[in-house]
């Protein structure tokens, strides 16, 4: 006998009879066989939160008790913990009423009346929820347990409870600053972080130094905007699940009136959510929800098709929020992540004599490896075809954009100048300027000798190292000097004053006619989130990043003034007919004034 199989006999009984008080004599009768069976006992030991659908019951929406039977994602994330065990922390983003909440309650619950020594401990983001939760869920649960598995309780106070024979306890309160101090946890569950009224930073410093080396974390939230919750998310230190709305199998509507409708928005969304599968019944009952909204841009939170969307960004956005949505929804842009290897040499500059006056510093043996740790991905090898005599070459251009602090990311953009797409994207927070200059070479000349645009706003050293390695399309422009007419080039692109809005202008003109030009998820991220703020100067929202952006903006604006025709190169041609076939590829050249 296993407490899958008793968990197997209550669904189909319930499925069968739907008698609650059949429901009731059946979890007695399980709780018994645990407490007498060496097996099932060892077995909740090993994972309690088998004990949610042998022997937990709740009270359902229309306010009737009902056993405790997991929901898809539910179960999803039952699985995923299985699975992915306690060594990080979960992120659950999700929409409204898939009842995570409750589950995670749950959980803590069943290792409260089971395990010695637990401490629970879930973190409200308001006093009502914090309430709502004890007493309606936690609460509810454990008084409608069969007897004979409640354990002892030395007290139940209005936010906890404590089992004295355990030396076990489940505790909530709101999130203040210093909640969490002075205890131990063994388990703890952030809810709703997205809408806490103090800074998530400081819950952390202060819940962190209370738990245990094994403590099982979870954050649970709706998004909010781009706020702490955000940064989480994008941080990379937790487990991000993600649970679209349609996974909630009670999401349907059999009224299909609601899909006839002269909305655009909605009429593209459906469109969009049709592609993935959804039903009509599914669609119908999402035309519904939008019915109901006064602010239609709500359910772009409440119920996200996408994590990207789920943090809605307030403010005027630059570029076409929604476009961008409905593209990371369905988006399946393969790449392939890595970096370069390659050798540095130096190579000898000698005198008259032959002797070696100095070196010279080169890199040989450009390679690019694939590695799951890169910072650069490729979506498109560089076009480069030979045949015969005749080869054929596209070109491509990259705008980088160096890191301003630490929080900053060093950036690159790839763009095939013929087709206009994104062929490759480098994004590293922290390396140094000389070897994120050499990675730059090497993709410059990965892809046919690119030609290569890097703002030397904050620093002018990755251009110098490219300028020393002697890289050979290198952008410049021409500076005027104040004593007269002479034109002296300047290697770089100087993001200034009236610069600025000039390529963030044309990168949201090729955005609007082809937003699938982009090929990179984390660009898309960027874009959905670059507004113009209250003094009309275009920026990330919230503190974010927006490094990729410029980098983009860089390299289209300065494609735009490059060559859009394939490089031809004929070796038995003559000397004179290749030279006039390659003379369009001075065109990197720029007035500045």
């Amino acid at each position: 006998m296993t407490l899958e199989k008793l968990i197997s006999k209550r669904k189909q009984s319930w499925e069968e009879q739907r008698s609650i008080e059949r429901d009731i004599s059946l979890t007695d009768a399980i709780a018994d066989k645990i407490l007498t069976t060496k097996e099932l006992r060892e077995q909740v030991q090993e994972k309690p939160h088998l004990l949610i659908e042998a022997c937990f019951s709740v009270i359902d929406k229309r306010r009737r008790r009902v056993p405790f039977i997991l929901n898809d994602v539910q179960r999803d994330f039952i699985s995923k913990i299985e699975t992915l065990g306690t060594e990080k922390p979960y992120f659950v983003l999700k929409g409204r009423q898939q009842g995570f909440t409750t589950i995670i309650t749950a959980i803590q619950l069943s290792h409260a009346i089971v395990k010695h020594n637990f401490s629970g401990f879930t973190v409200a983001d308001r006093d009502d929820n914090t309430k709502a939760i004890f007493n309606d869920k936690a609460k509810v649960m454990l008084d409608l347990l069969p007897k004979r598995l409640q354990p002892t309780q030395k007290f139940n106070s209005v936010n906890e409870m404590y089992f004295s024979k355990l030396n076990s306890s489940w505790r909530i309160a709101s999130a203040t600053p210093n909640v969490g101090r002075s205890r131990t946890l063994s388990f703890i569950h952030f809810s709703e972080i997205a809408f806490y009224r103090c800074p998530l930073s400081d819950l952390q410093r202060s819940i962190a130094e209370a738990a245990t080396e094994e403590a099982f974390t979870i954050y649970e939230t709706t998004a909010n905007g781009f706020n702490e919750a955000k940064a989480l998310w994008d941080s990379g230190s937790c487990h991000n699940l993600f649970y679209e709305w349609w996974r909630t199998k009670e999401y349907v509507c059999a009224d299909h009136s609601y899909l006839n409708t002269c909305d655009k928005w909605l009429m593209d969304r459906l469109s969009v959510l049709k592609e993935k599968g959804l039903t009509d019944d599914q669609l119908a009952w999402y035309a519904k929800k939008y019915s109901l909204y006064i602010d239609k841009s709500s359910i772009k939170q409440e119920y996200p098709c996408s994590p990207e969307e789920a943090f809605i960004v307030s403010g005027d956005c630059i570029f076409n929020k929604d476009e961008i949505a409905n593209y990371l929804s369905n988006f399946n842009v393969k790449s392939t992540l890595g970096r370069f290897k390659y050798e540095k040499v130096l190579v000898p500059i000698n005198n008259s004599e032959g002797k070696p006056m100095a070196y010279e510093k080169r890199i040989e043996g450009i390679e690019f490896v694939p590695d799951p740790q890169g910072f650069i991905s490729i979506v498109e090898e560089p076009y480069c075809v030979t045949e015969g005599t005749v080869t054929k070459k596209a070109p491509y251009v990259i705008g980088a954009d160096t890191a301003g602090t630490g929080a900053d990311y060093f950036t690159a953009k790839v763009i095939n100048n013929i087709s206009g797409r994104c062929v490759a994207t480098l994004r590293k927070q922290r390396i140094d300027e000389d070897l994120f200059a050499e990675q730059l070479y090497c993709l410059g000349k990965y892809y046919n000798n690119a030609l290569l645009a890097v703002e030397i706003n904050f620093s002018a050293h990755p251009v110098k190292i490219l300028e020393e390695l002697e890289y050979p399309n290198l952008y410049k422009r021409l500076l005027k000097r104040d004593s007269g007419q002479e034109l002296s080039p300047i290697y770089g692109f100087l993001t200034t004053y009236s610069t600025r809005p000039l390529i963030i202008s044309n990168l949201v003109m090729e955005m609007r006619e082809n937003l699938r030009l982009e090929t990179d998820r984390e660009t898309l991220n960027e874009l959905a989130s670059f507004v113009r703020d209250e003094n009309g100067r275009c920026e990330a929202a919230g503190g974010g990043h927006d490094d990729l952006v410029i980098a983009s903006a860089i390299a289209r604006y300065v494609g735009s003034k490059h060559t859009h025709e394939m490089e031809i190169i004929d070796t038995g041609s003559s000397f004179l007919d290749k030279l006039f076939a390659n003379c369009h590829a001075e065109t990197n050249q720029f007035m500045e004034w």
